[in-house]
Order: structure tokens, then C-alpha cells, then sequence
């Protein structure tokens, strides 16, 4: 059974608005503030620039092949399955982090009228009763239909970026104190502190929505239409509000607070910043509103992912990388069984993970690793494969490419070590889980490890420099300056071994006709299912 087309280019690009508007602005303007002052404003800018550069290459191969769980499809193609495997697991694990981070941002905002639910930063026992309720009723609303889901997020997408824009204009009206730009200095821990804030500030967390609309494209009417617009324009609608939204945050501070600087910055009600900031300036009724929309809007991308994340699943069992059952639908065309074992899954990062902002890093670290993979995936199909029918075409692809490929490993690099070290681990995990399904699955699986020598290498070389740089546990030994050249030195020998240790021709061509020959005659089915 396959997977239905059921959703418009409004509903993706909506579905992706709704990933992206998520806790990472509830959030992320403190944590960025504490970690790079005023300055956090160009960690936004310069995160939503590395994104939509990153975000081209997707939009390129997901209208070429507009498959559910497109991210580990891709480099099936051109490396094989070992790459693909890797990428399906990191990024379906991923996508299943983003489910507790934003049930946790819920009960964290609900903390400031239930002080039982959380000791400090991290739930009590009445918060993780909380926590599987909230869960499960994500689950609840996933299941019944994809179609049903992208309804769901349409309204409230509509709630969530209405809220955020009211705030601006209400802030920027009541509060604002010009000084706070420059009383403390702009940029008072440098780059450092504005490259940091990207990773472990919850920035790159903030943006990463576009990903549903990658793992949504076997589900779209008009995937060749509807991919290019959700993705490059959930970004550029999100980049406003959320540079906004760190202005009106850092106009709107009593100068008072800032007397131990930035780092230290401390209020009532900071457990919900914007909703604690609200009552500090004297507009307590939008509190309450903000307070609200601390429910629905994390809420909205609890729906997306755990949807994105059954959708990885489903694509890994098409791919002979997870067991089959995973392909079972329901009858309204939804993979119930990957929708349970991300709800479970869930349930267990929340032990795993102590509190909002390390989940936030270790998405971010995961889901960099991944958008590394994509485009040495799009160089080498280009290279390859010119003449293959591409309704979206990345201009300049050497370029691009590379420089998507640059940033997604520098963004990997600002998450640290210690962040690095956990995702380490969860890679072996998942190469051992991988040997077992081999061994007791019937389906054939070849590992393809001459594809996966480039990332094996690169892998290994990034984690040397991230353990002796300065970020969150490194050692210091690389300074700030020389770790964009070592990074820069690593991915162009990574894109070249990338572009020599590949499938053959003849086997990427046959991947390539098998994958498109699926998706004509999942058009045939859909198009017979409308006539009906």
C-alpha cells in the first residue's frame, strides 16, 4: 500500500511555516541573547542565509524525486545503502527529538502556573505524567490522516504567526530601550558567541522546519510546485519574524537587568521568556496570551515531525533498512506502526535529555550531519547525471553545493564536543541495530561500503577538530580562525573522495529508473483514486 497524495502547496508550505514557528522562538531569543548579546540578531540573519543555501539543494533533489522520507533516498542514489542508512537513522531520530522538545517547551511555559511540573530546568514525576498525555495526543492526531494533519497545521499556522507579529508591534510600542544595543557592547563574547548561539542557542532548531516539507513530498498534489515553495518560502517568512522578534526581545529589557551583562541576564517568569518579559514591562494580559500560544504553537510542530518522523521510518523499511511492517498503512494511508514507535521513542529522550536546550543541541548537531550528506549527493548526481529532468534547478550547483556542504559542517562543528560525542554514539547505535536487521530480516541488503569510505573519513576527521576546538567541551588547542580553514581543507578532500568512492554509473542509473518508475505509478494510483 502506498502512501496518498492528499496535500496542496498551501498545506505543505503551511506544515513547514508550522515545523518552523515551533518553541525555538519561544526560546531562542534568551538563549542567543545570553550567548551573543545584541549580536544575536545576526545569528539569525546569518542562520537564515545558511539554511536557505542549504534548503536550495533539498528543494533541487525532493521535486526530482518527491518521495516520503526523501532524506535518506537521496544518497541511496549516488553512495548506496550504508550512506543512506546513516542518514535515515540520524535524521529519523532527529525529526523524533523535535516531539519532546516541544512537549517539553509546553510544560516548561505551563511550569510559571503549575510549579510541580518542573524542578529548575528538568520534569518532576507529575511533569512526565504530563509529558506522555501530551505526547499521546500528538499521536492521536497523526494518526488519523495525513490530509487531516496538513488541516490541522493550516489553522494553527494562522494562530502562530499571527501571535508572534502582534508581539513584535505590541513590544516595539511599549518598551523600547535603544540603549541595550551598545550599553554592554554589541558582541560581547565575538564570534564566538554569535557562531555558538547558532547550534546551542536553538537557531538552527528554529529554521530546520523545512525538513517536513522534504519528508512530506511523496504525500504532496503537485510535489514539483509545492516542494520549491515551502521550503525557500517557509524560510524567508520565518527570517523576518524571528529577527524581529530578537529585536523587540532585546529593545524591551529594563537596562536594569543587563547590570552583570548578557550571560547573567535574569527576570521573573523566565522559564517562559517572552510571556515573564510581558508581565516585567507591564502588558500582563498578553502574558496570558502568550501563555497560550506557548500551547499551541509547539504543538503545531510536535504534529509536523512526529509525521516526518513516521514518514523516515516508512521510506528506511521501502529501502530493506528497517523491518517491513514499517511499510504497513492504515486505511487512511498512514504508517500507524512508525507513528507508535516514535511516540515510544519519545517517551525515552526524555529520560535521555535533561532539558530543552541540550535536546535543542543535539537536533541541531544531528540534522547538520545530514544536510552535510545532501549536497555531496546533488554534485555528484550533476556530475553524473546532467541530463536527468530537474523542475527545480540550483544555479551555479559546484558552488552552491560546496558552500551547503561548508556550512552544514561548520554549523556541526559550533555544536562542540560534547554534543558531538553523544551523536557519536548514536551512530554506532544505529550501525549495530542496522547488523541485526540483516541478520533476522529477509530482506537482501547490501552494504555498499566502498559509497560509504567519504563519509566514514569525513566523519572521523570532523570529530578530531571539534574535540581539540573551543566549543562546548573541546580542548582549545584549535583556535577560532584556524578551524574554518581545517574544515574548509576537510570538506573539499571529502567532496572529492565523495565524487571517486560512489556507486557505478550503471548502478545509480538502475536506483535512479527504479526510483522515478515508483513514482509514476504512485501518480497512476492517485490520479485513478481522484477519477473514482
Amino acid at each position: 500500500m502506498e502512501l496518498k497524495r492528499g496535500i496542496s502547496t498551501s498545506g505543505i508550505l503551511f506544515a513547514s511555516v508550522s515545523a518552523t514557528i515551533g518553541s525555538g522562538w519561544l526560546f531562542g531569543s534568551l538563549y542567543a541573547s545570553k550567548m551573543a548579546g545584541p549580536a544575536a540578531i545576526l545569528s539569525w540573519l546569518i542562520g537564515a542565509v545558511a539554511i536557505i543555501i542549504i534548503a536550495l539543494c533539498f528543494s533541487e533533489l525532493s521535486t526530482m524525486f518527491p518521495v516520503s522520507g526523501g532524506m535518506s533516498i537521496f544518497p541511496q542514489l549516488t553512495h548506496g545503502n550504508l550512506v543512506s542508512f546513516m542518514l535515515g537513522w540520524i535524521s529519523w531520530l532527529a525529526f523524533i527529538v523535535i516531539v519532546p522538545i516541544e512537549v517539553l517547551a509546553v510544560i516548561q511555559y505551563a511550569a510559571n502556573f503549575f510549579p510541580d511540573l518542573m524542578l529548575k530546568d528538568k520534569l518532576t514525576a507529575s511533569g512526565y505524567v504530563l509529558a506522555f498525555f501530551l505526547t499521546a495526543f500528538l499521536l492521536l492526531i497523526n494518526v488519523t490522516s495525513a490530509k487531516f494533519m496538513s488541516k490541522t497545521s493550516f489553522y494553527i499556522t494562522i494562530w502562530k504567526i499571527f501571535i508572534p507579529c502582534l508581539l513584535i508591534v505590541l513590544f516595539f510600542y511599549k518598551s523600547s530601550h535603544f540603549e541595550n544595543l551598545t550599553s554592554h557592547g554589541f558582541a560581547p563574547n565575538g564570534m564566538h558567541g554569535i557562531f555558538a548561539s547558532l547550534s546551542i542557542g536553538g537557531i538552527i532548531l528554529a529554521y530546520n522546519g523545512f525538513q517536513p516539507g522534504v519528508a512530506l513530498a511523496g504525500e504532496t498534489k503537485n510535489p514539483q510546485k509545492s516542494i520549491p515553495i515551502a521550503i525557500i518560502g517557509s524560510m524567508l517568512i520565518c527570517m523576518v519574524i524571528y529577527c524581529l522578534l530578537q529585536l523587540a526581545f532585546i529593545l524591551a529589557i529594563p537596562p536594569e537587568l543587563l547590570g552583570q551583562g548578557w550571560d547573567k541576564l535574569t527576570f521573573p517568569g523566565e522559564a517562559g521568556p517572552f510571556a515573564g518579559l510581558a508581565t516585567v514591562i507591564g502588558i500582563a494580559w498578553f502574558g496570558m496570551i502568550l501563555y497560550s500560544d506557548a500551547l499551541i504553537s509547539p504543538f503545531g510542530s510536535g504534529i509536523v515531525f512526529m509525521a516526518s518522523s513516521a514518514r523516515a521510518s516508512y521510506s528506511m523499511s521501502k529501502s530493506g533498512q528497517m523491518p517491513m511492517m514499517f511499510q504497513k498503512l492504515s486505511k487512511n494511508g498512514v504508517p500507524v506502526l512508525g507513528l507508535i514507535v516514535s511516540f515510544i521513542v519519545s517517551l525515552l529522550i526524555f529520560a535521555f535529555l535533561d532539558n530543552w536546550q541540550e535536546m535543542a543541541a543535539f537536533y541541531a548537531a544531528a540534522i547538520c550531519l545530514c544536510n552535510a550528506v545532501i549536497p555531496v549527493t546533488l554534485y555528484v548526481l550533476r556530475k553524473d547525471f546532467p541530463n536527468l529532468p530537474r523542475p527545480f534547478k540550483v544555479f551555479n550547483y559546484r558552488i552552491v553545493s560546496f558552500l551547503a556542504f561548508y556550512i552544514s559542517s561548520m554549523l556541526l562543528f559550533w555544536s562542540g564536543w560534547n554534543i558531538m560525542l553523544k551523536l557519536s554514539v548514536i551512530i554506532v547505535i544505529g550501525f549495530f541495530s542496522l547488523i541485526l536487521i540483516r541478520k533476522f530480516s529477509n530482506q537482501t541488503f547490501s552494504f555498499d561500503l566502498l559509497g560509504f569510505s567519504w563519509l566514514l573519513f569525513y566523519m572521523l576527521s570532523l570529530g578530531v577538530v571539534t574535540y581539540h576546538g573551543t566549543y562546548d567541551g573541546g580542548s582549545g588547542a584549535i583556535k577560532n580562525g584556524v578551524d574554518f580553514l581545517l574544515i574548509a581543507i576537510i570538506c573539499f578532500v571529502s567532496l572529492i573522495l565523495a565524487t571517486k568512492f560512489k556507486l557505478s554509473k550503471e548502478k545509480s542509473n538502475i536506483a535512479i529508473n527504479k526510483t522515478i518508475q515508483e513514482l509514476q505509478n504512485e501518480r497512476k494510483k492517485y490520479s485513478n483514486q481522484q477519477v473514482a
